[in-house]
């Protein structure tokens, strides 16, 4: 059985899409102010996929011609781009193709003219508009403009009757791998800041530090290494290397030795790898070389050892 999505749910899953300048007088570049093509929607041979299509994004569906009484409408194919979560952990980025053929409503705003124009001023967001493609009972296509209100957006009819929409997904295809190093597998973020650089550099670093989280908590450990570019920065970003779940027995050793670490000593040294232990909502940076230091939430610099160095690698 196939399973039914509704377009008010990808919408959802896709928030709203990008921001569109400010024109004069207050009004948006979003659409065509001079109005959209004379004529009638392209009409293109036999309906392959999204692929072939060139589906992209549909902002600029609000730029092309709108759709008249010369084209019979028989389905319509909405064309998506999205992250999906993957088995076993990270994100793809998959195309998806999914149809409908429940159209009343739909034809209904798409056949909407535009509203004029208003002097007063608008806000400046885009709400998400489909790249949508209308098929008719031979398989020919067209992609239909969508209608704009007084701001340049689309109608509040459309977006209406878009999200309505019962779609059924026809064919996906995993366009690429959005963790590509396997950080969000290991519950990692793909990059992190050198913070403690940072914090040396501001002056930073004399606050009192938090407690530490109990013997019995879980730690996940994550390794970052900061790319040859960044290093030297003012903000050196760190890259994802590994990242594990610490042991009862390997936590009660780091936390021994960030319990006894003493405060920092001044030192300039950019690290190459450090590590970011997170408990929770805390998290704490750990130089594995440089100045070797440590910093505690919310903001405490100490020094660390070749113990903990070692703990870490452990």
């Amino acid at each position: 059985m196939n399973k039914r999505l509704t377009a008010a749910a990808i919408v959802l899953a896709l928030g709203v899409g990008g921001c569109a300048d400010a024109g004069g007088e207050g009004t948006t570049d979003a659409g065509n102010p001079a109005g959209p093509p004379s004529g009638a929607p392209q009409v293109h041979e036999r309906w392959t996929s999204c692929a072939t299509a060139g589906a992209t994004d549909g902002f600029d569906a609000t730029d092309l011609s709108r759709l008249d009484d010369s084209f019979t409408p028989a389905a319509a194919v909405v064309c998506l781009t999205s992250p999906r979560e993957r088995f076993g952990g990270g994100h793809d980025l998959v195309a998806t193709e999914a149809r409908a053929t429940d159209l009343t409503e739909l034809l209904a705003a798409l056949r909407l003219p535009d509203e004029p124009r208003t002097d007063l001023p608008c806000t400046l967001e885009m709400p998400f508009v489909p790249w949508l493609a209308l098929l008719d009972e031979h398989g020919r296509w067209v992609r239909p403009g969508v209608p704009v209100d007084a701001c340049g957006k689309p109608r509040a009819e459309f977006r209406v009757a878009y999200a309505k929409l019962h779609t059924r997904p026809v064919s996906s295809e995993v366009v690429r791998d959005l963790d590509p190093n396997g950080a969000a597998a290991a519950g990692c973020a793909p990059d992190w800041k050198d913070e403690l650089t940072v914090a040396r550099r501001t002056g930073g670093g004399a606050a009192i530090p938090d407690p530490l989280p109990d013997p019995g908590a879980t730690v996940k450990l994550c390794l970052y290494q900061v790319p040859a570019d960044q290093r030297g920065s003012d903000l050196p970003v760190g890259a994802f290397q590994s990242g594990r779940r610490l042991t009862p027995a390997q936590w009660t050793a780091i936390r021994a030795e960030l319990a006894a670490a003493a405060p920092g000593t001044p030192c300039a040294e950019q690290a190459t790898r450090f590590a970011v232990l997170r408990a929770g909502p805390a998290w704490t940076v750990v130089e594995a070389d440089g100045c070797r230091q440590v910093l505690l939430p919310p903001g405490a610099i100490r020094q660390g050892s070749a113990a903990l160095a070692k703990a870490l690698s452990g």
